[in-house]
């Protein structure tokens, strides 16, 4: 028998989980606020759709979701199995669940399809953004690296324009870095502020509808722009682009690794996308 309580709903503990995420209540590290907020939704969806946490319901949602679907497969069993630790560490699950849940872990059969955007792309993504905001948000994911989570939750208050450099508060792992502006991407910042639609709010980016833009209207944006350019691109594609063409640059990996705050240089490494033509006509010039 997994649960201690099988009759209890289990949704009444989804916010002490949040709160047990956010301040740090599990393992010591606080979870980040885009994490809680994923896990929570996969979560919520869950108990919905199946009712109470067990193996058999695991099961049958992962053999829901179609096995090209690897990313949905393992945010679900991520948000689940974060779910079920806080249970047991509650008293409300037995830990012979998250044992037994192992087994179904989520494996990836295929290869990851990592996807970048050389030069030539981004020039065409600059030469078909219609905005401002279009313009900024290509120039300032591929010149910064950030994250789209980042990028979503940066407040005005956050650059600062004299001394050039912005701060991510809250990152992955609940850490703040600052990250240098080059003088393109500070006046494509300076440009949009201009048109940026007024309201009280005090994120960088707005929406049409006056509030803050989400992780999923930065995907959106971008993909639309890609349409028009004709070049696939993604929020993460153009920060592979950052660590790729500043690589091919000759900027040190301890810097690119700083700037993405990645916790591992081989992460940074990995980003790196140098194809073998750019390779050949590098070293065609080396003495």
């Amino acid at each position: 028998m997994e649960q201690k309580a099988l009759k209890q709903d289990q949704t009444e503990y989804l916010r002490g989980w949040e709160d047990a995420m956010r301040f740090g209540l599990m393992g010591g590290r606080p979870f980040s606020e885009i994490s809680v907020r994923t896990y929570t939704y996969y979560t919520e969806w869950f108990l919905k759709q199946y009712g109470l946490l067990s193996i058999e319901n695991l099961k049958k949602a992962l053999i829901a979701i179609p096995i090209e679907h690897f990313a949905k497969r393992q945010k679900l069993f991520q948000s689940l199995t974060s779910f079920a630790k806080y249970l047991v560490q509650e008293g409300l699950l037995e830990e012979t669940y998250v044992a037994g849940a192992k087994k179904f872990k989520p494996r990836r059969h295929l290869p990851e399809r990592k996807i970048t955007v050389d030069q030539k792309g981004l020039d065409q993504l600059l030469e078909s953004s219609q905005s401002p905001l279009e313009r900024l948000l290509v120039i300032l994911l591929s010149q910064t690296g950030l994250r789209v989570s980042e990028a979503a939750n940066l407040c005005l208050e956050d650059i600062d324009f004299e001394n050039r450099f912005l701060r991510v508060k809250l990152a992955k792992w609940g850490k703040t870095r600052r990250v240098g502006l080059s003088m393109n991407v500070i006046s494509a910042i300076q440009v949009y502020l201009r048109f940026r639609p007024k309201t009280e709010e005090r994120w960088l980016f707005i929406n049409r509808n006056g509030e803050r833009m989400d992780r999923y209207g930065f995907r959106n944006r971008l993909e639309r722009i890609g349409e028009r350019a004709e070049v696939k691109v993604t929020p993460h594609a153009l920060r592979r682009a950052f660590v790729t063409l500043n690589a091919n640059k000759g900027r040190p990996l301890v810097m690119l690794q700083i700037a993405c705050g990645h916790n591992d240089i081989a992460t940074t490494r990995s980003y790196c996308m140098t194809t073998e033509d750019e390779a050949i006509e590098a070293m065609q010039a080396w003495d």
